[in-house]
Parts: structure tokens; C-alpha cells; sequence
């Protein structure tokens, strides 16, 4: 009966190792992503690693203790790229990457014995894209998710500095808009429920700051930061248009003044020819009179 157990173990054991989980995870440079255990919480006697390629171990559970290797050995070398950025989660030992670049592109593998036998393979790419955005006030600005389509997430969150703008839940496959509470967006954000960007239309420029993306899986959950900064006229516009409008003004001033000026003139000469005309006429007058 023993000998049965032990087998079951075995084959146990060695269905985790060879039937590993393929994880394919797509990330932005300076994106924190967390690769998921799918355990709901660690018990006393599983143990943890997290290997990157070459099966190095960079974090381990063993006995309850938690380890961190921010110094791992490259061909005799120290490599400190994981120094700061690694998290593990005490409760269910699953493993953040936390401002991510181009060095932390790889494989990444899970090994779990224990209570829990477990193991996975994490595919990590990481790719450029558009972090710090600038518009003009009056544009429009699209928060952009990087992904095609939405529907392997089962939820994704979008935040302005501390605020939840928006949400979608695809238990209620719901696309919800928090602009009500936020009267600043009111009826200024335009959801893409395909990709699940986010357009603000008609920016002003209190909608400058950080927005926080929030992604969610089952396997594992992307964070990024996109940096927002609308724009509105520069001081040298202002400035040229301050001058421009005087000077239209100023214009406007001296066309009046000369057309009063050549309105009152012509008056005068009305008058002088009218006071003429009447002289003119009371001379002929006076003559006449006389010669009669």
C-alpha cells in the first residue's frame, strides 16, 4: 500500500514537472506585472522557487521564510538588474516584477512541492510604448492598454492619481464609467470595449497627471502608469496675441480719430461755404437796394 502511495507521488511529481503550464505574459517597459501561483494560500510545508532562465533562483519559499536573491551570479558575475524590484506575496508566494525593462525579458519558471505541486513556465516580453503623453487642451487623449482584445482579463481598472475612473468586470460584463463622482471627466470619457483604452475628449488642463492601469488575469496582473500633461496656450502665444489685439485696437483707434477728424473737417468747410454763400447773398442784397 506504501509502495502504491509512493508511486501516485511519483507520477504526481512528475505530471507538475513535465505538464508545465505555458504562460505567455506581454508587458510595457516600466510595467509592474505579478506571475500568479493559483494558490489561495501557502501552507507550511510547500516550498518555492522562482527560477529566471538557467534555472537561477531568484526567490524562494522554504519553511516559511521568504527569500529574496537581489544578487545573482552570471558567469561568475554578480547581476543586481533584480535588485528592488522583486516582491513576493506571503500569503499565496506569488512573484512581482516591479519596473521592468528589457533585461528582465525571458523565462521565468514556478516549481512548488509540497502541500501544492505546482509548475509553470512564464514567457515575458517586454516592449516599448507610450508612457508620457502631451496634447493641447481641447484634444483628445487615448489611454491606450496595449492589447488587442480584452477578453482574457477579468478585470481591468483605470485611476486618475487616487481616483477609479473607470472599470470592467467581465463576470457582469459591464464597462463602468465613474464620471458622475468625478466631475471633472463628466461626460468626457469614451470607453473601447474591445481593448479597453480609454479616450477623454475635449482635455482641459486640470487632467494633467498620472493615470494607473490596472489588468488582471488569472495567471498573472500588469500595472502601468501613463503620464498625462494637456497644454494651454504658451506665454509667447499669449504674449504675441496680447500685442497683436493692441495693435488691432490701437489701429482701430487712429481710423476712428482720423475719420472723426476728416468728418469734422468736412463740417467746418460746409459751414465756411454755407456762411459764403450767405454773404454772398446779402451783399447782392445791400447792392441791389442801393442801385434801386
Amino acid at each position: 500500500m506504501r509502495n502504491h502511495s509512493l508511486l501516485l507521488w511519483v507520477l504526481l511529481f512528475v505530471d507538475g514537472v513535465f505538464g508545465a503550464a505555458e504562460v505567455s505574459v506581454s508587458v510595457m517597459k516600466g510595467d509592474s506585472v505579478t506571475l500568479h501561483t493559483d494558490v489561495s494560500e501557502l501552507q507550511s510545508d510547500d516550498i518555492i522557487e522562482w527560477m529566471c532562465e538557467d534555472n537561477l533562483i531568484i526567490a524562494e519559499v522554504k519553511n516559511n521564510k521568504y527569500e529574496i536573491k537581489n544578487n545573482i551570479p552570471t558567469n561568475g558575475v554578480p547581476d543586481r538588474s533584480y535588485e528592488g524590484r522583486l516582491e513576493l506575496d506571503h500569503k499565496t508566494g506569488s512573484l512581482t516584477i516591479k519596473n521592468i525593462t528589457s533585461q528582465h525579458e525571458g523565462t521565468y519558471i514556478l516549481d512548488i512541492r509540497g502541500r501544492h505541486l505546482i509548475s509553470k513556465n512564464f514567457t515575458v516580453t517586454v516592449h516599448d510604448g507610450v508612457k508620457n503623453i502631451s496634447v493641447k487642451k481641447g484634444e483628445s487623449v487615448t489611454l491606450r492598454t496595449g492589447v488587442i482584445d480584452i477578453q482574457r482579463y477579468d478585470w481591468i481598472l483605470w485611476k486618475f492619481e487616487d481616483h477609479l475612473i473607470a472599470e470592467i468586470n467581465k463576470e457582469t460584463n459591464q464597462f463602468i464609467l465613474y464620471d458622475s463622482s468625478d466631475k471633472r471627466f463628466k461626460d468626457r470619457l469614451q470607453p473601447n470595449e474591445k481593448t479597453g483604452s480609454l479616450t477623454i475628449s475635449d482635455s482641459e488642463t486640470t487632467d494633467s497627471g498620472h493615470y494607473h492601469l490596472h489588468m488582471s488575469s488569472s495567471t498573472y496582473t500588469l500595472q502601468r502608469i501613463i503620464s498625462v500633461t494637456v497644454k494651454g496656450l504658451s506665454s509667447i502665444v499669449i504674449a504675441v496675441i496680447s500685442v497683436t489685439v493692441a495693435l488691432v485696437v490701437a489701429v482701430a483707434l487712429m481710423i476712428y480719430c482720423w475719420c472723426r477728424s476728416r468728418q469734422r473737417s468736412f463740417g467746418e468747410d460746409q459751414l465756411n461755404q454755407s456762411q459764403d454763400q450767405h454773404e454772398s447773398i446779402h451783399d447782392s442784397i445791400t447792392t441791389l437796394t442801393i442801385y434801386t
